[in-house]
């Protein structure tokens, strides 16, 4: 494979196969942290600036496209959770939480043209998802 996504290539792959990894529990999760946040919101100018400075949008945008087509997937169906008091389907999940996702592949693709401060802002809710404990898998007897 090319550096389709930059010199930043490995990390982008790295997000995006444990991307395909992601449930709906955890799309929920990632969703209840997309809230708006004005650090996130002046790190995603940073990037959109640092990608058309370095005359990278076209590796910004083909590793957005991979979070687009991983949120496509999911519309294919699958039982619906309840949360928020109501029910949520596989693919409003996934909708909801493609805002903190999108912010953690642009930080990647732009990780060597970011200030580490904007790094941090954009990837703090995606590493708060793996930083989750596993769910008990003990079940009472």
């Amino acid at each position: 494979m090319g550096k389709e996504y930059g010199p930043n290539q490995d990390g982008v792959d790295e997000l995006l196969e444990r991307l395909e990894s992601v449930n709906q529990v955890q799309a929920l999760f990632l969703a209840s942290l997309a809230g708006e946040d004005p650090d996130r919101r002046r790190a995603r100018q940073a990037v959109l600036e640092a990608a058309h400075l370095a005359h990278r949008e076209k590796q910004l945008d083909a590793a957005q496209g991979a979070v687009r087509r991983w949120v496509n997937r999911w519309f294919s169906g699958g039982p619906e959770l309840s949360g928020y008091t109501r029910d949520i389907s596989p693919a409003q999940a996934a909708v909801d939480a493609s805002p903190v996702v999108l912010d953690a592949i642009g930080a990647q693709v732009m990780a060597d043209r970011i200030s580490p401060e904007d790094f941090e802002a954009l990837m703090d809710p995606w590493l708060q998802l793996w930083r989750q404990p596993e769910p008990d898998t003990v079940t009472s007897a």
